[in-house]
């Protein structure tokens, strides 16, 4: 139905946020998400900049999720029968929302970060570089050394396949941590939690043991050389 008015069109535009907010799951959570990193953009004093920052990273989120559900809706009201073109076009939709919100979560991770570490004992940030991006980037280099071996060998799955992501960005970062000159407690919290990422990938038998060393061993060399060329 077209808009006659202005008041119209908000109303049609509110309508579809409730919908979207009242039907999918990844809505709400995005919303609550939103409240959470404002408030606690508020709490740490963030700048006026860094809050416009953060506002337009939630809006993009909010806006890739409504995009989506508008696109899944679409494609239902034209084929409720599987097609390959149909789940092409919901997966890449769906994509679009994964990039945006990885995108939104490395923002977070850059603006919060330090601010964190600056009320934490044992995690020094009088680096060359902000101790955010000395865990960021050979985090990022990681994840995408895995995406690459796995596109390499064919597997475009995030569960499973050689090697393990999960283990290896768990132990990415307990190597930040030790690299960074964290307190012997930190660094140790940090090597159980990725002991135990690595044990309940096992356990749900979505890794061998193998791809698990593996993901291990490529999260310690790739972060222990990012971090070399960084420092």
């Amino acid at each position: 139905m077209r808009a006659r008015t202005l008041l119209d069109s908000f109303n049609y535009a509110l309508a579809g946020f409730v919908h979207a907010l009242s039907t999918q799951r990844n809505m709400v959570i995005h919303c609550l998400a939103a409240v959470l990193v404002l408030f606690l953009g508020y709490y740490f004093h963030l700048s006026t900049v860094e809050l416009a920052v953060l506002v337009l990273t939630v809006g993009l989120v909010i806006s890739a999720e409504m995009m989506n559900t508008a696109l899944e809706v679409v494609v239902d009201l034209v084929t409720e029968e599987y097609h390959p073109l149909a789940k092409t076009a919901k997966n890449v939709a769906a994509g679009s929302v994964l990039i945006t919100a990885l995108a939104a979560v490395i923002v977070g991770f850059l603006l919060f970060f330090d601010k964190v570490a600056d009320r934490l004992e044992g995690i020094p940030t009088s680096n060359s570089n902000p101790a955010s991006l000395l865990v960021l980037i050979p985090m990022l280099t990681v994840f995408g050394v895995v995406m690459i071996i796995k596109i390499l060998a064919g597997y475009y799955n995030l569960q499973g396949g050689m090697p393990s992501g999960h283990v290896a960005v768990a132990f990415s970062l307990a190597t930040s941590a030790y690299l960074l000159g964290a307190q012997g407690s930190v660094i140790l919290i940090a090597l159980i939690l990725a002991c135990l990422v690595a044990q309940s990938r096992l356990e749900a038998r979505i890794h061998s043991l193998p791809e698990i060393l593996a993901g291990g061993l490529l999260g310690i060399i790739a972060t222990l050389v990012v971090f070399h060329l960084l420092t």
